[in-house]
């Protein structure tokens, strides 16, 4: 389990403004070019964990005042998901 996690906080810290579309689109979660490009801005290198809430809200909470609440609830979705099964 652990390898997993390392696997997917890596790929959530490093993620791509593109590849972050294609996440989204593969979980429907509607997210705009602008707000994937902010989104991979703020996590790009900050070693976020996304399996711990409290750093997972941290992130989220940033997103949330650069992009809106709406965008901040759709990326928890697709946090949600891809913790869910590990």
């Amino acid at each position: 389990m652990k390898l997993f996690e390392m696997m997917i906080n890596h790929k959530v810290n490093t993620i791509t403004p593109d590849e972050l579309l294609r996440l989204a689109k593969q979980y429907n979660v509607n997210l705009t070019v602008g707000d994937a490009k902010t989104v991979a801005g703020i996590v790009a290198g900050k070693n976020i964990n996304v399996f711990n809430k409290a750093e997972r809200m941290k992130a989220l909470k940033q997103i949330e005042m650069k992009t809106g609440l709406a965008t901040a609830n759709e990326l928890e979705e697709i946090f949600k998901q891809l913790t869910a099964n590990l």
